[in-house]
């Protein structure tokens, strides 16, 4: 398609820009702020710049571009786009939300140039998606394991090499040679590879797409396609850049161990650790590079016919002009969705009375409260970024029990429970034997709740946790998340809490679970006034 100035439709393209910025200014503001602060995806900083470059560079070949397929298409990925935006806006999920100024890219793109513009701008366009930050429960889901995997690869070179290394969980735990002192090494996020791998999966498509031999080879019905030689090179680099990351994170959590166990805890701090995660990254970037050029090496074409892939870029193209009214149409259908989305957004949500959670009672049923309440840190707490919380010990005929209560007074922000799942075994504690149990209060309250059995060394405890909000109690974070999602739309509320307790086994454990299994009753009783139904 030519881009004459001179045409009516190209004077409304800056309107339907500006309607998407009205309609989509909560997303990319949210987004960048992501962008900056979350380290594990600060490369989407670049991707606007790179998108950029990309289309100035291929600024020829898109306006000259057959605009065939032009309307239906594009209205399903704009009516789809509108869907999820709105579904995300009420039910607080921000992925659905980032999606959907995806699905709304790709639809305007189609409804005013085609499909032919879309094979044009795949690349792009992929590039974007890798840059939507997935959701945190998944997020969380693929961190552990490889937190688990490093440290298990880490501990296994240490004792190859002759170092005393014990792991639980993700905690190694290494003896300093001259005192003897065990020193704690914990594998966090960080270290655990899935902040690089995030980040070297995009490298890697960047690297493949500025390191193609046909210039062509990345667009879908040109020169080979998405089965072109350069886009098996691409995908490969980035299936092996999952690894790379892994194992660079691996050795730098083994060095960090070998220098720990020789000269002590003070040399794997500050300034070590800043350089030890930006040598890590490099190497990972120096292995990416080695295998880029390898890959290229083994995909190699001989004999590349030229000619043909002349006459694939000048072959004939139909000229096409974007008519008035499907600018005009779009505008209308962004700046209805933009309002009522505004609204959606600010509308805010149902304030409900509650006490703080400081306030439950000391005493619960047989149990009582002997110490002062028990504070995260700092750090902590920004992580956890929960509105209320209470962590304290209750004291019984011959045991001891901890409970943690957090409150989240909404989660449209992103803000929401930490499961135990994730938290304990970041801090060395690895979760088994997995169970319902039947929770009976003295009030008559029944309810299910997660049974596990936690183990830290010699450590063993049992863990009950269940989530709770707005009247309902759930075992399953996917459930409560979709009932926040409804109550989000019905009730105009997605607060709620998690209530975890935990004690020691003891030498008898069932009279052990059968306190535990007391104390969740009576706290069941009275949480309603802190967790409000």
């Amino acid at each position: 398609m030519r881009l004459h100035d001179g045409k009516p439709s190209v004077w409304l393209l800056p309107f339907v820009c500006g309607a998407l910025l009205f309609l989509y200014a909560a997303v990319l503001w949210k987004l960048g702020l992501d962008w900056w602060f979350d380290e594990n995806y600060s490369h989407g900083l670049l991707v606007p710049v790179l998108i950029a470059f990309i289309v100035w560079q291929r600024y020829d070949n898109l306006k000259n571009v057959s605009s065939e397929g032009r309307s239906w298409l594009g209205w399903v990925f704009i009516s789809t786009a509108v869907i999820l935006l709105l579904v995300g806006t009420l039910a607080s999920i921000l992925y659905a939300q980032r999606l959907s100024l995806l699905f709304m890219i790709i639809g305007v793109i189609i409804r005013l140039y085609g499909t032919a513009m879309i094979r044009q701008l795949s690349m792009p366009l992929f590039l974007f998606f890798l840059a939507i930050p997935i959701p945190q429960i998944l997020f969380n889901k693929i961190a552990f394991p490889l937190q688990i995997l490093a440290s298990r690869i880490a501990g296994a070179c240490m004792n190859i090499v002759g170092i005393p290394a014990s792991r639980l969980g993700n905690v190694i735990e290494i003896p300093f040679r001259v005192t003897g002192e065990m020193v704690s090494l914990e594998v966090v996020e960080a270290c655990s590879g899935i902040r690089s791998v995030v980040t070297l999966i995009a490298l890697a498509l960047i690297l493949g797409y500025f390191t193609r031999e046909e210039s062509e080879s990345f667009t879908p019905g040109s020169s080979g396609g998405f089965i072109s030689k350069d886009v098996q090179r691409t995908a490969l680099l980035m299936i092996m850049s999952v690894p790379a990351a892994l194992l660079t994170n691996a050795a730098r959590v083994f060095v960090t161990g070998v220098l720990a166990h020789y000269f002590g805890e003070g040399s794997i701090e500050g300034l070590w650790h800043e350089l030890a995660g930006t040598f890590v990254f490099l190497s990972a970037m120096a292995i990416l590079l080695a295998l880029n050029i390898l890959l290229k090496w083994v995909f190699r074409q001989e004999g590349v016919d030229s000619e043909g892939c002349a006459s694939a870029v000048e072959r004939p193209l139909r000229i096409a002009e974007v008519p008035v009214k499907a600018p005009v149409s779009i505008l209308l259908v962004i700046l209805l969705s933009g309002i009522l989305v505004n609204w959606l957004q600010y509308r805010g949500e149902v304030q409900v009375a509650r006490l703080p959670l400081s306030e439950i009672p000391s005493r619960l049923g047989n149990w009582e409260q002997r110490n002062p309440d028990i504070r995260f840190d700092a750090e902590s707490e920004k992580v956890l970024r929960a509105t209320d919380y209470v962590m304290r010990d209750y004291y019984g005929p011959g045991k001891r029990l901890n409970i943690y209560v957090g409150y989240y007074a909404t989660q449209r922000g992103g803000s929401t429970y930490h499961s135990p799942l994730n938290c304990l075994p970041g801090t060395g504690w690895e979760m088994t034997e997995p169970e319902l149990i039947r929770i009976e209060s003295p009030g008559g309250k029944q309810f299910s709740a997660n049974l596990y059995l936690v183990t830290r060394g010699e450590h063993r405890e049992y863990l009950i946790y269940w989530y709770q909000g707005r009247g309902r109690t759930f075992t399953s974070e996917y459930t409560e998340k979709l009932y926040t999602s409804l109550d989000s739309i019905v009730r105009q509320r997605t607060d709620g809490g998690m209530v975890r307790i935990m004690t020691p086994l003891g030498k008898d454990p069932h009279r052990s679970l059968a306190a535990a299994v007391d104390l969740s009753g009576n706290l069941a009783d009275k949480i309603s006034q802190f967790l409000p139904d």
